[in-house]
């Protein structure tokens, strides 16, 4: 594969692939999602969203919040996240038609400029074991790690969280923040004794979320799916966790701000960037600038560019990749595994004696 071929997305290939997991994951997205299919009103609503986003993730996500902030009950019954006793999902298309349609004139100035700002805490049990092959692979030297599309950079802290693969434990069990894989495969990822050292954390997006922003916080919520009550539980966790080792974030284009970043890195660390779900969601050219940047950089020193991301034109499964980045070229890649979309579990391929 070449390092240049990056798909540009086709929104309806996406939709139909989360509306499959919708239908499994998320019983009320199910209902939105199939009550919308004949409604011209609430469609015309919904191209409002910019195509470069996972379009019907993102609408449900912003009525969410707007639900949350106004505490509109008749459609929160609904969520199992705001009520213990949720009404069925089979009943909600038509209040959540009315209430969108009521509140479309806020709906028409958020929807344009909004952008999904999941952070996804239990991917970070899909990257440790590539964050620990990085660290092999670098003789152990300490790790300058950079995530563009960071949104609140609660992934940043990936060393201070607990994880359990199955029967094998990783990290501080103690932790705030545990989270948990189930393990597919013949293959075994390569997991850490001791966390890799971390030198340097910096996070990058251009709307960066602030913790101690009750807002911010509120969006992150309701990025998440409302039947799932576990992802809730470890992104309380994760922002506890985030309040007491707030990351570096960076609010701009990480085109325009990745050559200054890596710059300012120590010379001896070793440097990892990585993106989930971030950079396959917007413009193939700032994919192809990242790439060239960090090709450039590779110049004078190894770069390691690890990527998960979903992209429908490559299959349905999201896949964990890295590319080492020596002398100005791709020195070596790597597909490592293929995950779950919300990191629950995953399936390791990379070889042993690539470690």
């Amino acid at each position: 594969m070449s390092l240049q071929e990056h798909p540009v997305h086709d929104p309806r290939q996406w939709d139909h692939a989360v509306a499959a997991r919708f239908a499994r994951l998320s019983p009320l997205y199910y209902q939105f999602y199939q009550g919308m299919q004949d409604d011209p009103e609430m469609l015309d609503l919904l191209a409002l969203v910019d195509t470069d986003q996972p379009m019907y993730v993102l609408f449900f996500s912003v009525v969410n919040l707007l639900a949350r902030r106004l505490q509109h009950r008749l459609l929160t019954d609904f969520y199992p996240y705001f009520c213990q006793n949720p009404r069925p999902a089979i009943e909600a298309y038509p209040v959540f038609r009315e209430f969108c349609l009521s509140n479309q004139e806020v709906l028409r100035l958020i929807l344009p400029g909004a952008r999904l700002q999941t952070n996804e805490v239990t991917r970070c049990a899909n990257l440790l074991p590539a964050f620990e092959l990085v660290s092999r692979r670098a003789g152990r030297q300490p790790l300058a790690v950079i995530e563009v599309g960071a949104s609140a950079g609660l992934n940043l802290n990936w060393d201070r969280y607990g994880y359990r693969y199955g029967n094998i434990l990783v990290g501080d069990q103690q932790a705030p923040t545990q989270l948990s894989c189930s393990l597919r495969g013949s293959r075994l990822p390569p997991f850490p004794e001791v966390m890799p050292v971390i030198a340097q954390r910096v996070g990058i997006d251009l709307a960066p979320l602030d913790t101690n922003n009750a807002l911010d916080v509120d969006w992150l919520l309701a990025c998440i799916w409302p039947e799932e009550i576990r992802r809730y539980q470890v992104l309380i966790a994760a922002i506890e966790v985030a309040r007491q080792h707030p990351p570096t974030l960076l609010a701009g284009d990480a085109c325009e701000l990745l050559p200054g970043v890596l710059e300012s890195l120590a010379p001896d660390a070793t440097v990892c960037l990585w993106h989930s779900y971030a950079l396959a969601q917007g413009p193939k050219v700032v994919y192809e600038q990242v790439v060239q940047e960090l090709l450039e950089a590779s110049q004078t020193r190894e770069i390691y560019h690890l990527s998960l991301e979903l992209d429908p034109a490559r299959g349905q499964q999201p896949r964990l990749e890295l590319c080492t980045y020596r002398g100005g070229v791709l020195a070596s890649y790597d597909l490592l595994a293929t995950c779950e979309v919300h990191g629950e579990a995953m399936e390791w391929y990379c070889f042993p004696a690539s470690v």
